[in-house]
C-alpha cells in the first residue's frame, strides 16, 4: 500500500513529463496574432504619403488615423498579453519550459523592436 502512494505522488512520472504547457501555447498564439497585426500596421504605414503637405492633410482625416491607432494598440496589447502568458507559463510548476522560453523571447524581441522604432522616429521627427 505504501508503494502505491509513493508511485502516485512521484512528480517525474511519464504522464507529467508528457503534458503540454497550454499557457505557453496560448501566449505563442497571441504573439503570432500580434506579429500579423504588426505586419498590417507596417503595411499601412508604408502607404502614408511622404511629403510634408500630404502629411498635414492626413491630420484632418480622422478615420485613417483611427484605423492606424486601433491596429497599433491592438498589436501592442496582444504582444503584452503574449509576454505575460509566456512568462506565467514559464513559472508554472512541473511543465515543460522550452515553449515558454521561445514565446517569451519572441514576444520580448517583437515588443522591443517595435517600440524602439517608435522611439527613434519620435526622436528624429522635426519639431515645429
Amino acid at each position: 500500500m505504501s508503494t502505491e502512494l509513493v508511485s502516485d505522488i512521484n512528480p517525474l512520472t511519464p504522464e507529467v513529463l508528457g503534458t503540454v504547457n497550454i499557457v505557453s501555447w496560448a501566449g505563442i498564439g497571441f504573439a503570432l496574432v500580434a506579429a500579423g497585426l504588426y505586419g498590417v500596421l507596417f503595411y499601412k504605414l508604408q502607404q502614408l504619403p511622404s511629403s510634408q503637405q500630404e502629411l498635414e492633410a492626413l491630420q484632418t482625416n480622422a478615420p485613417a488615423l483611427t484605423r492606424l491607432l486601433v491596429v497599433a494598440a491592438s498589436a501592442a496589447l496582444l504582444n503584452v498579453v503574449a509576454l505575460i502568458l509566456c512568462l506565467s507559463g514559464f513559472l508554472t510548476p512541473r511543465r515543460p519550459r522550452t515553449m515558454s522560453v521561445i514565446g517569451t523571447t519572441f514576444s520580448a524581441l517583437m515588443l522591443i523592436g517595435v517600440f524602439s522604432v517608435v522611439l527613434v522616429s519620435l526622436l528624429i521627427s522635426p519639431r515645429p
